[in-house]
């Protein structure tokens, strides 16, 4: 992603906006869906913006790997012509919002490798972005153990020399790849809310309040996931999010969704998260998941309206949106190689029916 003239946040957007049109709608998702098979699916996606993607991947791939492959390789041209669109402070927000992408790498090698999946299924699934070129992720995605991972990862540096030194010293004192990943998670939210926080103005609220909500989701996803068990201490929080530790585990400890629901209603913060929470029958975890990941992508998909057109909000909501598109053609590609019944892919859709309030 070279580095370019700081255009701003006017020529950016309007760019941005143009991209907007060409992401997929959900009859397109639903059209996609029907095919019987991936010889199909492939030839409905190439009829797509895919269409250059698909063209690429066949060289190099088969079967659905050439679907997951020309999602990988869209994705990197996308981020690729939007660093072009930006330069100097812009290109340091984005740097900020692509932080994820750099989370997601980590967290998926150590879990790939330390299951011996293989590299060229594992590669595919991992985001092309500096400073993480395809040679590097071959290279990483090819180690044989986590213990050696992580040591190319500090002998490299990456993604951070500080990132890398925070795994090197857990691994000092487990090679589980849990607690790696739980070090790191911590060190990635620590290094990334520093950086938002250095950012002033209205422009920094914002992205302090997306980068919060993302963490406050996986905390409570942390808490959700050890309400049941009882523990001698409460579990490892990340920092940087809205809701306090106190509030996370006044939640995690409660007896139902209803003292749930008043133990997140006490904290005004936490009223983002209440209206999947209420709606929730309290059956599935998974249910509760998919409709705060809902309420998620539809708030910052709403930035697309509501946000200074001056400002990073578009940025954000572009992103969430294309990021949604990526995750459901990835459960429709699973599902039609699968012959999995089609409502079960849809049901696991992440889609905003309405952006426009």
């Amino acid at each position: 992603m070279p580095a370019t003239i700081d255009l701003g946040y006017e020529y950016i957007n309007a760019r941005l906006r143009v991209m907007r049109s060409r992401l997929l709608t959900r009859a397109d998702l639903d059209r996609l869906l029907a095919a019987p098979d991936i010889p199909a699916l492939i030839g409905a996606l190439d009829q797509t913006p895919y269409q250059e993607a698909l063209k690429q991947a066949t060289v190099t791939h088969t079967g659905v790997g050439i679907i997951h492959r020309a999602l990988q390789l869209d994705h990197h041209a996308i981020l690729q012509r939007i660093a072009g669109f930006c330069g100097g402070e812009t290109a340091r927000v984005f740097r900020l919002l692509t932080a994820p992408y750099i989370r997601h790498n980590i967290i998926t090698l150590l879990r790939g490798v330390s299951s011996h999946t293989p590299a060229t299924e594992l590669l595919p699934l991992l985001f092309i972005l500096p400073p993480f070129t395809e040679g590097v992720l071959n290279e990483l995605a090819r180690r044989s153990t986590v213990r050696a991972l992580v040591h190319l990862l500090d002998q490299w540096g990456l993604p951070t020399p500080d990132l890398a030194r925070s795994l090197t010293e857990a691994l000092r004192q487990s090679v589980d790849p849990t607690f790696l990943e739980r070090r790191f998670d911590r060190a990635w939210a620590e290094t990334t809310r520093a950086a938002v926080d250095a950012i002033p103005g209205d422009e920094g609220r914002l992205l302090r309040l997306n980068l919060g909500r993302a963490i406050d989701l996986r905390n409570l996803l942390l808490a959700l996931d050890f309400q049941t068990i009882a523990l001698e201490s409460p579990p490892d929080y990340l920092p940087g999010g809205e809701l306090t530790p106190d509030l996370l585990e006044a939640f995690r400890t409660a007896s139902d969704p209803e003292a749930m629901t008043d133990a997140l209603a006490r904290e005004p913060a936490a009223a983002f998260w209440l209206p999947a929470l209420t709606a929730w029958d309290g059956l599935d975890a998974r249910d509760l998941q998919l409709a705060w990941e809902q309420a998620l992508l539809c708030w910052r998909m709403k930035l697309f309206y509501t946000a200074d057109p001056l400002g990073p909000g578009i940025l954000i909501g572009y992103l969430a949106a294309k990021d949604a598109e990526l995750r459901n053609l990835r459960l429709i590609a699973e599902a039609v190689a699968a012959h999995l019944p089609k409502e079960d892919a849809e049901a696991h859709f992440l889609h905003c029916g309405s952006t426009s309030g």
